[in-house]
């Protein structure tokens, strides 16, 4: 079970029933990510939104680990606990050396970008928080999740998952 608790803005009914799922939606542990060039200064971590200690702000090195063009899907779960989600359209998540995010074509800054200190089920984490949504991307693929998920940036309501790096 992960360390952190998930972000405010994941309190969707889809979101809830990604919790099981998402049981890695934070790190742990005490040893840092590796890199070493220092993060752009505009991208702040709230590691408010974590358990203390769990997060930090990434290097440049390490947001450029994560950087590239995604593709993954929009959808929801039904009505009931434990139903399949299901994909109602694409999406295209670009992830750039910066930090910055575009879906599906909008720009978007983020509020907030953190890395998991440790390695969990699905690699280590970065998350990026925007005014609406956030996306989790891992840096290792989870067969059902993807290396990329989360609730979208434009409305902060839709659940998306599935994200493949080009």
């Amino acid at each position: 079970m992960s360390a952190s608790k998930c972000p405010q803005s994941v309190h969707t009914l889809a979101a809830l029933a990604l919790a099981g799922a998402l049981s890695a939606c934070g790190g742990g542990g005490d040893g840092a990510a590796g890199g070493d060039a220092a993060a752009p200064a505009d991208l702040p971590c709230n590691t408010t939104l974590f358990v203390a200690g769990a997060v930090a702000k990434p290097t440049a090195s390490q947001l450029a680990a994560y950087a590239g063009t995604y593709d993954a899907g929009e959808g929801s779960f039904g009505p009931n606990p434990g139903d399949p989600f299901v994909k109602a359209r694409s999406v295209v998540v670009v992830v750039n050396s910066d930090g910055t995010i575009s879906y599906n074509g909008t720009a978007y800054t983020p509020s907030s970008v953190c890395l998991d200190k440790a390695a969990a089920a699905f690699g280590t984490l970065l998350y990026v928080h925007t005014d609406k949504g956030h996306l989790d991307i891992a840096d290792r693929t989870d067969a059902s999740l993807g290396r990329l998920w989360g609730v979208s940036p434009a409305d902060g309501s839709t659940v998306l998952q599935g994200g493949v790096k080009r």
